[in-house]
């Protein structure tokens, strides 16, 4: 098994839930001397007694401490409820307690409350979808009760980067297959977060390993926090495994509190969002889509109520409000459409439009629609080089750079543009290639250049675009 040479009170590098089946033929008497060792209760030899104590008086002193620490009865006796807590998994980073303080232990703390991660890659079994929202849990865990705020970015730098690796010798500390060794991190400021990618990673069940808490004791650490004396404490030394209804110890809120203070109080009326005010929908998996399109920056964005996904290189990244990309543009939008003709792009609610050059709104806008209220979808033909615009199973098509009278010659039968889609379409995009894919709920249909339904269309929405399980 792995043990870091650098193991010691002041190492930032955090092992978590560490066993050592190995060790278990050794006799009781030496395995609880080894693991009070190991874990900064006792010095590493006690050929030189300290205070005049004999070994045998420091072994059962730091049996007492050990005991405190894990909320058992304290005998300073190696019983067999001792011995059990030594074999759970564990924490690798020593434990900050001894014979006056039992509190977490201060690994520093980050100048700033807004931090940014990055999610590398995902736990297999869970898939890329569950093992973002697991994760964006686990922060909201510590949003909740501070003014931190965190958002994801997909690429460049972050604050706290977060993988998965196996046995691999990319990471100076490799995992050791499933069991053992889970996961570990790097107290501020480097931000580092390592799971096991072998380890069962599961969410709401009891069997496997909890991917929210095991990341939210994590973030603990790479947030600054060491840890808590009490055993149902997110951070507290040991793994005890899933839970329902799972939340932060008091332990938890006050070691977070000293370093970053309070929650900030919302104003009268605000509404409760987990994980703080820039905190989005934690499942992609249960939304409905209000719009869609390929627009700046080459990007697919997906609306939904108050938020917006981007796709970029096939990755669903986290979402985050709409006006924060888009100033002064409202949520729940009716449709979207981005044109490659002027780079403008247009964003319709009700009977209002809105136009924007990249995320900067242009000047006398919003302005009043020139076509019927409440539109289901847009999207950009490639074929006329104009913008289609559909409600019910009807349509209309305007020019940009001609003239508006022309939309008294709409609408037109949808079917007439394209057979075979549904009326009402939720949203509607046109990709670079020049397939227009049409959404519906989770159905979805690509439409060929020539404005012909592709075969074996439609599929589902949430398993090849919000990339859930099927």
């Amino acid at each position: 098994m792995w043990t870091c040479p650098a193991l010691k009170m002041d190492c930032v590098v955090l092992l978590v839930l560490i066993w050592m089946p190995q060790r278990a033929a050794l006799p009781k008497e030496e395995l609880a001397t080894d693991y009070l060792m190991r874990y900064g209760y006792l010095p590493k030899t006690l050929l030189h007694p300290q205070k005049r104590e004999t070994p045998l008086e420091q072994l059962r002193e730091a049996l007492r401490i050990f005991q405190k620490a894990s909320n058992l009865a304290v005998t300073g006796r190696l019983d067999n409820a001792t011995l059990t807590m030594m074999k759970k998994p564990r924490c690798g980073l020593q434990d900050p307690f001894n014979s006056k303080i039992l509190k977490y232990r201060v690994l520093g703390y980050w100048r700033r409350k807004t931090l940014s991660y990055r999610i590398y890659n995902h736990a297999r079994n869970v898939g890329a979808a569950h093992t973002r929202a697991a994760i964006q849990k686990a922060f909201a865990y510590w949003s909740e009760v501070t003014p931190l705020r965190f958002h994801e970015v997909a690429g460049g730098h972050a604050d706290i980067k977060i993988s998965f690796h196996g046995r691999d010798k990319a990471c100076p500390v490799p995992f050791d297959g499933p069991g053992d060794v889970l996961a570990h991190a790097d107290g501020p400021e480097s931000g580092l977060v390592h799971f096991d990618a072998d380890e069962v990673w599961t969410e709401g069940r009891r069997y496997g390993t909890n991917l929210r808490i095991v990341a939210a004791h994590e973030i603990g650490h790479a947030l600054g926090l060491g840890h808590s004396q009490y055993p149902s404490a997110v951070m507290g030394a040991i793994y005890t495994g899933y839970r329902d209804n799972f939340k932060l110890h008091p332990d938890d809120v006050r070691g977070i509190q000293s370093l970053y203070g309070k929650a900030e109080k919302k104003p009268a009326g605000a509404p409760a969002v987990p994980g703080g005010s820039d905190a989005a929908p934690s499942d992609p998996c249960t939304v409905s889509l209000d719009a869609i399109m390929l627009g700046p920056l080459h990007k697919t964005y997906m609306f939904s109520g108050e938020y917006v996904w981007t796709i970029s290189d096939g990755k669903l990244n986290t979402p985050i409000r709409i006006n924060v990309m888009w100033k002064e543009l409202p949520s729940h939008l009716s449709a979207a459409v981005h044109s490659p003709r002027t780079s403008k792009s247009y964003f319709l609610k009700g009977e209002k439009i809105w136009r924007y050059s990249g995320f900067k709104l242009d000047h006398g806008y919003p302005k009043l629609l020139a076509i019927p209220a409440n539109i289901d979808s847009a999207f950009f033909s490639k074929v006329s080089k104009k913008l289609i615009f559909i409600k019910g199973s009807e349509y209309w098509q305007w020019d940009e750079l001609g003239s508006a009278n022309v939309l008294k010659y709409y609408p037109k039968p949808l079917s007439h543009l394209i057979a075979g889609l549904p009326s009402n379409p939720d949203a509607a995009f046109t990709s670079n290639n020049g397939h227009t894919y049409v959404f519906k709920r989770d159905q979805y249909w690509r439409v060929n250049p020539r404005h012909v339904i592709d075969k074996g269309y439609p599929r589902s929405m949430k398993v090849h675009w919000m990339q859930c399980e099927d």
